[in-house]
């Protein structure tokens, strides 16, 4: 590549760049779109398939060439093809991927882009890989193990709900005109049912009220940076939100920095995917006092937000000139340390949310069960 065209190139990066408009297609019997969504597996295999391509000799257009005939049916198909169009208009491949940000995020933009300044684009694209294995989020991991307990507690509560507005309503009165108390707790079952059925709307509208109002709540910039420093302050929760951060943001600053973007650029670029909004304000702070030479470590120790083990492990690589290593063994190790808190969190979770379900339909069983033995009783004698 020639000085003026890794120059034009470079005005390209900087300039917006259009987002690309895919044609839609419809599926379950025509009545959704399917738009551009591609999942992070389909891109790791598109990645590791066109380095591969790449490696064996193949030029970058009949490389895509091959894989959009391979993918013609899926979403990726239909980018891929956008993306030819766009490199026979004389575009970038980076510039080409810019233009689908819902598949090709920031972090993996800038890393091709590496490329179009005379770095290989084969290692651009192996980095690029490298961050997509590492930046697998413990969240995600932590929202699949909480499927099973999810639905374990929305049919108690359901069933719960059953017996309390439909089950028992017909037994209140028989159960009320027993000469004998009432056990506490039948008495404090029927005050439950006869509270939803007073109240059953008014409850509906303000949970949805609720509900609305902290979802517009989290919306806003300070609603979010709120909720996000209530979820650091949870325990368990807090400790898979931060190292699954900690692991994403420098496994994407290994990667930039690898592909040979300056350390300031590549936090710059590294800090949107980091998720919670606390740990992205830290960065950004970090990021101010690492331009202005004071490093990277002491700033980001003196956030008083990332662990300990992080701060002293890139302060050893700062002082022996390993950043680049040392930022790939942080990013395995902490994903690898949230992954097993995600395990052990849900191992526990599961049997506990269906203890408590139990508990509470036991509690209701025996509530309506401990009268109708009374009344048997009164009816022997």
């Amino acid at each position: 590549m020639t000085q003026a065209s890794a120059t034009a190139a470079g005005k390209a990066q900087n300039t917006p760049v259009d987002v690309a408009e895919l044609p839609k297609r419809k599926y379950f019997f025509g009545l959704l779109d399917a738009g551009d969504k591609v999942t992070r597996r389909e891109l790791m295999s598109f990645t590791r398939e066109l380095t591969t391509l790449l490696e064996a000799g193949i030029p970058l257009v009949p490389s895509l060439e091959i894989l959009v005939e391979q993918r013609q049916k899926k979403a990726l198909g239909r980018v891929i093809d956008v993306m030819l169009s766009d490199l026979s208009a004389g575009m970038s491949l980076s510039g080409a991927m810019a233009r689908h940000p819902k598949v090709f995020n920031n972090v993996y933009v800038k890393t091709i882009a590496t490329s179009d300044h005379g770095a290989p684009i084969v290692a651009a694209l192996q980095h690029a890989s490298e961050f997509l294995e590492s930046a697998a989020s413990a969240v995600s991991q932590l929202k699949k193990a909480m499927i099973y307990p999810a639905i374990v507690m929305t049919l108690g509560l359901g069933v719960s709900y059953m017996m309390l507005t439909v089950t028992l309503p017909p037994m209140i009165g028989l159960f009320q005109g027993l000469d004998a108390g009432l056990p506490a707790p039948t008495r404090i079952l029927i005050a439950l049912s006869t509270f939803l059925q007073a109240f059953k709307l008014h409850l509906m509208i303000g949970l949805a009220v609720t509900a609305l109002a902290i979802y517009r709540f989290g919306k806003t910039e300070r609603g979010r940076f709120l909720i996000h420093t209530w979820i650091l302050k949870t325990p368990v929760i807090s400790k898979i939100v931060l190292q699954s951060d900690v692991a994403r943001t420098a496994a994407a600053l290994s990667a930039l920095t690898s592909a040979g973007l300056p350390l300031a650029d590549s936090m710059d670029v590294a800090i949107d995917t980091a998720s919670n909004e606390v740990v992205k304000r830290a960065l950004r702070q970090a990021r101010v006092r690492l331009i202005a030479g004071e490093g990277l470590a002491t700033p980001l120790a003196e956030t008083g937000v990332f662990p300990a083990t992080l701060t002293q492990a890139l302060r050893v690589a700062e002082d022996t000139g390993t950043l680049d290593t040392n930022l790939r063994k942080i990013a395995e190790f902490y994903k690898k340390d949230a992954t097993e808190a995600v395990k052990t969190f849900g191992a526990l979770l599961e049997p506990l949310s269906t203890v408590v379900i139990a508990s509470l339909v036991g509690f209701m069983a025996l509530a309506i069960i401990m009268p109708m033995y009374s009344i048997l009783t009164v009816i022997d004698s």
